[in-house]
């Protein structure tokens, strides 16, 4: 037993250098890899929130449907599953679906865009890298590792200490003329001189403790610079908490279907709202809605040149009463909102952008996941969160006020809260950054 524990320190040292060395080749990019934190729920269950994804470039081998790949996407990098390919002008395009979500993604992705393919997962490894990311966590990987040692340290300065005090009284019955035996001088890693018998000792766990620490702080930058993952409604990316996936598109961001007398019913809005770092022309994109019965209706079919800035917004308001007028609305229609309704924002080619339903859904509505539960009262609204953690309060007083709203989890009801008193804003208003 004792000799047991007298190695293993080694022994540790030896698997601690095989896991150093492993987990610098997954991590680093050098080695044509990817490793990706993931953020959000949209390939579960293949892929869960905080799993840590390894990918990588296939070479001469083309893509082919069920890959989980990674790709660009403006400025960052979704991980979503291949559906399918297409031809077009001779180039090869995939389209791709997050698992959990119920529709497609709205742009096919070019083979230049792929990173890689997943080929492994690592559970719940990304939560404790980007835990490193967090002030308390980068200091436990940098104090926890320089404690070890100084306890190590000063291990080692008692056991030096105790072999000295032994030493001595054998050195005064030593004869005048010793025997000599070969000796080798090593100096050991705490700074002690040692002498053995022709022997060599191996770094020992304090010194590797340092290094692992290091290593999980290096792969921490690479992935807070360069690696994140998004599905559509959902990012994976490496932010300061898990369960806020901010969306990569154009949401719906608040929805009144009246106002204050008089004439409340006449007094409806949709606002929208662009989570990216860029302009995006809304040119030809449409609103549309569908009543309690099921029957769909354009609200409206967004002119030429008109655009919505990085993460700000836009306004669409009923032309009734002048109320485009008022809120200086961006576009306008005759249409009106009502109970039980719901919204989608479609491209100019229909592909599916966004949707919001509200109160009582019995026919088919434009929904993600379930229908935000109630009706808005005059004045009311129904708003985005800007992230997992919002709440009224948070939205309309507190710290969340102007931290937009990317909040997407591809849910109705989660994801959105109800203001008693709305705030329409349009392109010209100030805009909000996560």
């Amino acid at each position: 037993m004792k000799a047991f524990i007298k190695d293993a320190p080694f022994g540790v040292s030896v698997i601690f250098i095989i896991l150093a060395i492993g987990f610098v080749y997954i991590a680093a990019p050098v080695f044509g890899n990817s490793a990706l934190i993931v953020r959000s729920g949209s390939m579960q269950p293949s892929v869960a929130v905080g799993d840590l994804v390894l990918t990588r470039a296939q070479k001469n081998l083309p893509y082919k449907a069920g890959d989980i790949i990674s790709f660009k996407s403006q400025d960052k990098i979704i991980s979503h599953r291949i559906l399918g390919q297409k031809n077009q002008n001779g180039k090869i395009y995939y389209q791709t679906k997050g698992d959990a979500n119920k529709n497609e993604d709205p742009n096919l992705v070019a083979e230049s865009e792929i990173l890689g393919k997943a080929y492994f997962r690592l559970p719940y490894l990304g939560k404790l890298i980007a835990f490193t990311k967090t002030s308390a966590g980068f200091s436990l990987a940098v104090i926890f590792p320089a404690l070890l040692v100084i306890v190590f340290e000063i291990q080692n300065i008692f056991k030096e200490i105790n072999k000295q005090k032994a030493v001595r009284p054998e050195v005064a019955k030593q004869p005048e003329y010793p025997i000599v035996t070969p000796m080798i001088e090593v100096v050991n890693f705490s700074g002690f001189s040692n002498r053995h018998k022709l022997g060599f000792r191996l770094p020992s766990l304090k010194i590797l403790l340092p290094i692992l620490a290091g290593t999980l702080l290096v792969y921490s930058s690479f992935a807070y610079f360069s690696d994140t993952e998004t599905s559509t409604g959902n990012v994976f990316t490496a932010a300061d908490s898990f369960g806020s996936p901010v969306a990569d598109h154009i949401v719906i961001s608040e929805v009144q279907i009246r106002g204050s007398t008089p004439n409340p019913t006449e007094k409806d809005f949709i606002e929208l709202y662009n989570p990216t770092d860029s302009s995006i022309d809304l040119s030809g994109w449409k609103l549309r809605k569908k009543n309690a019965n099921g029957t769909e209706d354009s609200i409206r079919v967004i002119e030429s040149e008109k655009s919505i800035p990085a993460h700000g917004f836009f306004l669409w308001a009923t032309s009734d009463e002048s109320y485009n007028v008022t809120l200086n609305a961006d576009t306008t229609s005759a249409e009106n909102l009502s109970e039980n309704n719901s919204v989608a924002l479609l491209k100019s080619d229909n592909s599916m952008v966004d949707q919001i339903a509200w109160g009582s859904t019995i026919n088919p509505q434009f929904v993600e996941g379930t229908a935000f539960p109630a009706n808005m009262s005059g004045n009311e609204s129904i708003e985005r969160k800007a992230y997992s953690t919002s709440t009224v309060t948070s939205m309309t007083t507190g710290t969340d006020t102007d931290k937009g709203n990317g909040f997407d989890s591809n849910d109705n009801a989660t994801d959105f809260i109800l203001r008693s008193v709305s705030q329409p804003q349009n392109s010209g208003s100030a805009t909000e950054s996560p």
